[in-house]
């Protein structure tokens, strides 16, 4: 059994199996599902796709899986500021990852490429993590673990409340369509620019505070992994039993507050965090404790490198472009039929080509 160290090889695994659908799992997925066209697979292709709006299917988890990652790191990363009582170091560290990320976030959406500020979209993916990672980040450093998870719940009922209880004018009181939600509101008071709906965005500035609660969920976890004194067999346990609760909690609130992705409801974030943590105990498991690594070695370059893969498949670099000019005669080869899935899979092998050269070279992009 592999003792805890100051990285979990775990961590960079499971982050490389959350970003592995987001730079093509999923369109080689469900292409391989449409060619197959077996009726048994047919219900596993809605779950490569987001909800439309109430319920859930594993892609939405996606996003939320990666904000609860970001939290389990808290404590490894934590740990050197706080035991030597460099709070203010640390939270001007906290400080400038999250306006990286909302920089990026910028970035990501084009800003740079137009110049057109009045119509800009200045919400986004990562500085969504970057704000909710910056309100857990406060909560992390200055609470014990028991507070921690009170605040959390305190959070989650907050906003509840407001969602529920606080009228839109216009809409009235408890509305959670795109336009007449607490959440869109605020959004179009506060927030610059054009928002991704027009009357409401998926990360609005409000919805940051549910999603800080799945990084304080991932501290709690990541305090629980650090801890020597525990046995690893019951750490997974304990991580898998708070994980049942967490989804039975988010289904029965999800009969009073739906689980809505794109508004980031209170059940929504239980439901996934309670996904995340069962996510956790598995790799945690299988990678660290037992020790099975060689396998996941793919995983492990995208997990290292999430950002620059994320990044560089915005168009920075063409990848399809590359795909084509390496793999384009085995595309042709294969056909109509199954050009699709070789696309995919030839695509999925140049990412992590880059990826394996940005290992070897050592370079790794963190903010």
């Amino acid at each position: 059994m592999q003792e805890v160290n100051n990285r979990l090889a775990s961590l960079d695994v499971l982050r490389g199996f959350d970003m592995f659908w987001i730079m093509g799992g999923s369109s080689l997925a469900g292409s391989l599902i449409s060619y197959l066209g077996w009726p048994c697979l047919q219900p596993i292709a809605r779950h490569l796709e987001h909800t439309e709006w109430i319920g859930f299917t594993f892609y939405d988890l996606i996003f939320p899986l990666f904000i609860f990652i970001s939290g389990v790191t808290m404590p490894f990363s934590f740990e050197r500021y706080l035991t030597s009582h460099q709070k203010q170091s640390l939270y001007l560290k906290v400080i400038r990852r999250a306006v990286v990320l909302i920089l990026l976030g910028w970035f990501y959406n084009g800003l740079t490429t137009n110049l057109d500020f009045a119509n800009a979209r200045y919400t986004s993916v990562l500085g969504h993590i970057g704000i909710a990672y910056f309100w857990a980040a406060v909560i992390v450093i200055n609470l014990r673990s028991l507070y921690q998870a009170i605040c959390a719940a305190g959070i989650l009922a907050v906003y509840f409340l407001l969602m529920k209880l606080v009228p839109v004018p216009g809409y009235g009181v408890g509305v959670l369509t795109p336009d007449g939600n607490f959440a869109s509101f605020i959004d179009r008071l506060i927030v610059p620019g054009e928002l991704l709906w027009g009357s409401g965005d998926p990360e609005g500035l409000l919805m940051t505070l549910p999603a800080s609660v799945l990084a304080i969920a991932g501290a709690l976890a990541g305090n629980l992994l650090k801890n020597r004194e525990i046995n690893a067999y019951r750490k997974c346990f304990v991580i898998i039993i708070a994980g049942v609760a967490c989804l039975c909690a988010g289904l029965y609130w999800g009969m009073y507050f739906p689980l809505i992705k794109k508004l980031w409801t209170s059940s929504f974030v239980l439901y996934t965090a309670g996904w995340s943590l069962l996510l956790l105990a598995i790799f945690y498991l299988v990678v660290d404790v037992w020790g099975i690594k060689k396998v996941f070695f793919p995983l492990m370059l995208v997990g290292l490198n999430p950002l620059t893969i994320y990044i560089c498949a915005r168009g920075i670099i063409d990848f399809k472009y590359m795909t084509d000019f390496i793999f384009g005669g085995v595309m042709r080869i294969a056909g109509t039929d199954l050009s699709p899935i070789v696309l995919g899979l030839c695509t999925l092998i140049c990412e992590i080509i880059f990826l394996y050269i940005l290992y070897r070279k050592k370079m790794f992009i963190k903010v």
